[in-house]
Parts: C-alpha cells; structure tokens; sequence
C-alpha cells in the first residue's frame, strides 16, 4: 500500500495531538486532590499530631496547642460543625476548630462571641496558601450558621487577608490589657456586617474560652499527656512569645536563662536563679521574692522608660506576681529547698555589727556568677567568689548613706561583705570573715 505524502502529514498530527491530550490526561490525573470535611473520632490521633508538629516551638518552647484540642472537644464551648480536617490525596494536612466566647459589656451584660484556633497547617504544607483556604472556608461556614462576630489572637499580617483587624479599632478589648491599649495580636471580624450595632455593642471586653488555658491549669495532665508523644527538643527561639521566669519575673530569653528539673533537663517555667535540680532555690513568700527582686528597680526603669522608686516598684510586683506559676501553688506544694545553715548565717551576719547595715531576714540562694563584682586590690582588678558555685545571698540598701547598697554572700565556710553604689560601681570590700 503507497501513503501519500498529504496522508502522512495528516498522521503526523493525529500521533501528536494524541500525545498531547495523553500528557494533559495524565498531568491532570497527577494533580493532587483537595476536601475539606469533619474530623472523624478516627482522625483525633492524626490531628493532635498535626497540631504538634505545627506549633512546636513556634510560640513557646514546645507547645500547648494539641492537649488544648484533646480536651477542648467534650467542651461545651466547641462547636463540632466547625471542627474541620484538610485532606490532600486523603492525607490529613490541616485542621482548625471553632469555640463559643464572651463579649463582657460596660454594663455588665454578657453577649455571646466566637473565636476559633488551633489552626494548623503541617509544616510541609506552609507557606503554599493551605492555611488561608482552609480558613476561608471555615469562615463561610462559620457565617452560614448565623455566627456574626469572631474575636482572636493572632499574626495581623496573615489574618488581615482573611478580612480581620484589629479588635481596638472596633472598642473591643482584650481581657488581659489596659482597656486603651492598641493589642497588636488581638484580631477581630464581624462576619455578617452591622453584628456589633445590631447588638447594641459599641465597646466590649473580650473574654476568652477558659478551655484555652487547660495546660496551665491542669500541668500534670498535660504532662502524662505529652508524654504519650515521640519526644522532641524544646527550645528558645527568635519571635517566640515572651517568656518569664514564674517565680521572680526574670525575661528569659535562652536556654541558658532557665532553671532544671530534677532529671536534668532544662526547665522553661523558671529561670537558673530560682530553680535548679527541681527545686526552688530560695525558701520565701512572695512578698519575701517582691523585697529581694525591688532592688533592680533601676534596670526594671531603663527597660521600660519609668521613673519608679522602690515602693512604686514593690507595687508592680505585688500585682504581677500572682499570675506567676509559683505563687498560685498551694503552700505544701512548693518544692523549696530549705537548709539548716540559713537561720544560723542570718544570726552569724547581723551579729557582725557592721555600721549603716540594716538587719538582714533572709537569704536567698545565687549562682556566684550573679553576684561575683570586680574589686580592687594593690591596683589590680579581682573576683572573690566563684562562678559557678551557689551562695546564700541578699542586697540591702546602706541606712546611712542612700544610694549605697551592702552586698552579701555566704557560705558554709565564709560570710563575705561588700559595698558598692548604683549599677555596682566603685564597689568595696567590707568584709570577708571565716565562719
């Protein structure tokens, strides 16, 4: 049989527009599948892993967010037609959940309000726009079944594409923030427009689900819960929320800032100074730790732009102070680390008659690296104590002479004193006595 050259050409294109619709076929074939749907009991497992993975480390070290899920479904405040999964090709990839809240009004009234969070996103999937659709999504839902007004914590930069703004800008407070305060990650959102005057609401305090805050108040279930988990590193990081020691206060900002627990490893509830080897350092009442920690007035006035003076001070302390772990625990239930020499050093220190030095009630335990100034001696510049041991410790200011401190450290052999002025300058020897 003869093909003429017209027949061939004409097969030519049939062979390539084959090959091309066939490639088309197949590429879309290869395109992934994306449902969003209900979480399924049979999903639980799945998603609080999901929820791990997604925030470890990224507000705090570790994270909370997957025990909060865990219980925050047999919470009357959840909502479970908007508690959804995001599949690709069947696997799970993200989640969000939906929760009833509370709009406090001037008046005192109560208005009902919603929220939503966890949102997660596996972090092989972020960055590609999963999160923002799942979100999308969720709010349509959200505004279908009637919910007119979401409040929520989070990044202005990615929820402001979902349509939120900041909850200051609506008269809407946050619960934990002086009422004029602008709270830059504190979000809100009416769903169905004109929500807020249809309620009559022109100014509102937010409160949120106490749900939310299960981990805190229930430490010991979120443990044995967590430790159901593959273990991972928890660690600081950059743009993590702040963080503070939960018994003095202190910043902390490292790894190296925290205390240990009683295996050894790092504790990022309290800092080195307050707690180590799972124990606290310092046997004081609270008002004891807001005396001792009143002397760094002067830093707490350079960080913040202040102008306190030291009972100004005491006073931000004993408000503060109460939100801290430490001082919500019931008195029995402090771990201290108490010492028999304590009472007897006090005895030992104010016996001394050292002149200006007022008498001394108590002593708290410091690392020598804390403490340990440069003096002078015959020109040359020396440390006395050392780094990396503890001493039994405490700061008061000379009652002959304002502005000058006395600075005390001891231990089982020495009782050292010293003197020095505003930020430790020109600081002296007073005494170093062999007990």
């Amino acid at each position: 049989m003869v093909i003429h050259g017209k027949q061939l050409f004409v097969n030519y294109l049939f062979v390539k527009q084959f090959t091309y619709y066939s490639f088309l076929l197949t590429l879309q074939s290869k395109q992934p599948t994306m449902n969003i749907r209900l979480e399924q009991p049979s999903d639980y497992r799945k998603v609080e892993n999901l929820t791990r993975e997604a925030f470890w480390n990224v507000y705090r070290p570790g994270c909370y967010e997957h025990f909060v899920l865990n219980q925050f479904r047999n919470n009357p405040d959840f909502i479970p037609e908007l508690d959804l999964v995001m599949e690709q090709d069947g696997i799970i990839i993200g989640h969000i959940m939906f929760s009833k809240a509370k709009l406090m009004l001037n008046d005192g009234r109560q208005c009902p309000s919603w929220t939503f969070g966890p949102i997660s996103i596996h972090p092989d999937y972020q960055g590609m726009g999963y999160g923002l659709k799942l979100l999308n999504y969720a709010l349509d839902k959200a505004r279908e079944m009637g919910i007119g007004f979401l409040c929520m914590e989070g990044n202005i930069n990615f929820y402001k594409h979902a349509g939120f703004g900041l909850a200051s800008m609506m008269g809407i407070h946050y619960h934990a923030e002086p009422r004029d305060a602008e709270v830059p990650y504190f979000l809100a959102q009416e769903l169905i427009s004109g929500w807020l005057e249809s309620n009559g609401i022109t100014e509102a305090t937010y409160c949120p689900p106490k749900g939310y805050f299960v981990a805190e108040a229930n430490p010991e279930a979120f443990a044995s819960f967590e430790a159901t988990f593959p273990a991972k590193e928890k660690t600081m990081q950059p743009g993590q929320l702040p963080q503070f020691c939960q018994s003095c206060g202190m910043p902390l900002t490292k790894n190296d800032d925290c205390g240990t627990n009683a295996d050894g490893s790092t504790c990022f509830d309290y800092c080195k100074y307050c707690y180590q080897d799972g124990k606290f350092l310092q046997d004081c009442s609270m008002e004891e730790m807001v005396e001792f920690c009143s002397q760094y007035v002067e830093e707490y006035n350079k960080n913040t732009g202040e102008s306190l003076n030291r009972e100004e001070y005491k006073n931000v302390l004993r408000q503060f102070y109460p939100s801290l772990k430490r001082w919500q625990l019931p008195a029995d239930q402090l771990p201290h680390a108490t010492s028999p020499i304590k009472q007897k050093l006090i005895e030992e220190i104010n016996a001394l008659g050292i002149n200006g030095l007022p008498e001394i009630n108590n002593l708290f335990v410091l690392q020598g690296s804390y403490v340990n100034m440069e003096y002078e001696i015959n020109g040359n510049k020396v440390k006395l104590l050392d780094d990396n041991a503890t001493y039994w410790c405490n700061q008061a200011e000379r009652l002959d002479s304002p502005g000058r401190c006395f600075g005390i450290a001891c231990d089982e052999h020495y009782i050292f004193v010293s003197e020095y002025g505003k930020d430790g300058v020109d600081a002296e020897i007073v005494m170093l006595k062999r007990r």
